[in-house]
């Protein structure tokens, strides 16, 4: 039997797709059996509603069958399976009648509570995210004193598809705002004075983007160099 959702007090769980299930389950589980007392399997058939309609239905507890007291709504659509005098709904066997019976219970279940499927058919609850993928390593909290940490270099699967550069936090300056330069009193400067515009002499320190050009140049001269030789 292929997977179905199963509703609260169904005569049969799961419900019956053609007369040869409703057959078995009578000749498996008396319940079933004692409740569909005269059924004719041999001329029923599967219908579909055509209008929506309301009817006394049965409903079962543990090993008892019982009958609503109130009329319950069958949707426009919906498919029962009848021999032309026995109606049942094919979702959960439970019989359909327009007048009202006898076998009621104190303990009738809301309306509504026909309606809620106590177990989905699976694979409904496999959907995709219902807000964009996000992930802990993209919101890392910031560095004390050097703001937010910029994301790491990641592909996202869930995005459009680019990698997500990675920034270097900036580094610390040398002489930064509120710090005096060293050896500097008095707003005097001294020689030698890393801090001074011109550098001081050979105090300065040279920027990064100054090592990066020249490792640059140094990689591009050796393959120059390399390449040539291979040709000769």
């Amino acid at each position: 039997m292929e997977d179905r959702p199963v509703y609260p007090y169904s005569v049969v769980p799961g419900g019956v797709k053609d007369v040869a299930e409703l057959k078995w389950a009578a000749d498996h589980d008396p319940v079933v059996r004692a409740h569909y007392a005269g059924f004719d399997y041999d001329h029923a058939r599967v219908v579909r509603l055509v209008l929506a309609r309301t009817a006394y239905i049965s409903y079962r507890i543990g090993n008892k069958v019982y009958w609503t007291r109130r009329r319950i709504k069958l949707k426009k659509g919906e498919t029962v399976i009848t021999d032309g005098k026995i109606t049942a709904r094919t979702r959960c066997a439970n019989r359909v009648e327009e007048v009202p019976q006898q076998a009621t219970s104190s303990s009738e279940p809301p309306a509504v509570k026909f309606e809620e499927p106590v177990q989905p058919a699976p694979g409904t609850a496999v959907q995709n995210p219902p807000v964009p993928f996000q992930s802990a390593l993209l919101n890392r909290p910031g560095v004390p004193g050097l703001g937010p940490a910029p994301p790491l270099g990641l592909y996202d699967p869930f995005g459009p598809g680019t990698w997500v550069p990675i920034a270097p936090p900036p580094l610390p300056g040398v002489c930064g705002p509120g710090k005096k330069p060293k050896g500097v009193s008095g707003g005097k400067k001294k020689k030698g004075d890393p801090c001074a515009p011109g550098g001081g002499g050979g105090g300065e320190v040279p920027e990064p983007g100054t090592w990066l050009l020249l490792a640059s140049g140094l990689a591009i001269t050796c393959w120059m160099t390399r390449h040539r030789f291979a040709r000769t």
